[in-house]
């Protein structure tokens, strides 16, 4: 939930990696829909699956996701299935994020910057960028990419 993978030990990522490749797509897609626990679990699960037809879902579970309990890991999958609209859905979500005060528009933000390198100064939300959201990003990618190895 939140950050807390950016810690997570090497055992963690393996039980998670075991059991997504239990899950079918749809299995995942159905966690995706649900409240905050499932998830994030859907994110990481959606992640080790390694299957670009869960993108749609990553996408619009995001788009639905009420604050930092669940936005980074789902920030996280959006950024390992990107599409066209994920430069927007982030925008869009940084925007919210502010607004509402969950507290993850900066790393949102770190997600964009890394998306689309180079834009910070297009897009006011990347400038907003700090060195912390960056090492966030980074921990949390190598999550993910520890999830689909092996």
């Amino acid at each position: 939930m939140g950050f807390n993978a950016a810690n997570a030990p090497q055992n963690l990522i393996a039980t998670v990696r075991e059991r997504s490749r239990k899950l079918s797509a749809k299995d995942i897609s159905q966690l995706l829909q649900m409240h905050w626990r499932p998830r994030v679990m859907g994110a990481w699960y959606a992640i080790a699956a390694q299957d670009a037809s869960l993108s749609a879902a990553v996408h619009d579970s995001l788009e639905t996701c009420l604050g930092h309990l669940t936005s980074p890991p789902l920030i996280t999958a959006a950024l390992a299935y990107p599409n066209a609209g994920t430069a927007s859905l982030l925008r869009d979500y940084i925007e919210t994020d502010h607004r509402m005060g969950w507290g993850a528009a900066g790393f949102a933000s770190g997600a964009l910057a890394r998306l689309e390198p180079g834009n910070e100064g297009r897009t006011g939300a990347a400038s907003a960028v700090r060195s912390h959201d960056i090492e966030l990003i980074d921990k949390l990618a190598a999550f993910g990419n520890a999830l689909r190895s092996k």
